[in-house]
């Protein structure tokens, strides 16, 4: 049974470290566009995560196929598919907020702000965010956010995606010595 655990944490882990190799390059390639905060890199991102979670789900489950997938095993592997994916995502922006461009926070609220005024908010709700913004936003904030947002998108994709791949085994003494 420990053997079991070890190999969706290792299953994660490799899966999750390609997944976060392509969200940090989708966010060099927006960042280096000019564009560091576009919708269209986050639409990708989602795509990217879906992606991962799906073929991880998968290569796990034709890794052993008489073992089958539970529906929880298949939720546990996305999530933490996701949760290493963020972690490696966070480690890099907070690199790329810190070291390589200090400006990046101070672009991301006037981007902020603008999205906030063409949202329709009121100009006192605006400069009340953006007070309270100013005062929490740092890198290691963003990055901290980063991995709670990333996780729970992960984990909200795996829910649906488990659904498809949940497979009861085909033999039910499975693993049983």
């Amino acid at each position: 049974m420990e053997n079991q655990s070890n190999s969706v944490k290792q299953m994660a882990m490799t899966s999750g470290l390609f997944l976060g190799l392509a969200l940090i390059l989708n966010s060099v390639i927006f960042y280096v566009s000019g564009f560091p905060f576009a919708q269209a890199s986050g639409y990708i991102s989602y795509a990217l995560i879906i992606g991962a979670t799906v073929w991880t789900m998968y290569a796990f489950r034709q890794k052993d196929p008489d073992a089958g997938l539970s529906y929880s095993r298949a939720l546990g592997l996305g999530t933490l598919n996701s949760l290493f994916a963020s972690l490696i995502l966070a480690f890099f922006t907070f690199v790329l907020f810190k070291i390589v461009d200090k400006t990046l926070i101070e672009k991301f609220l006037i981007f902020l702000e603008e999205q906030l005024l063409k949202s329709g908010a009121k100009d006192a709700q605006v400069d009340m965010l953006m007070l309270m913004y100013r005062k929490f936003m740092t890198p290691l904030t963003y990055s901290l956010s980063m991995i709670f947002s990333i996780t729970l998108m992960g984990f909200i994709f795996s829910l649906i995606i488990a659904l498809f791949f949940k497979r009861e085994p085909k033999d039910p003494f499975h693993g049983i010595e």
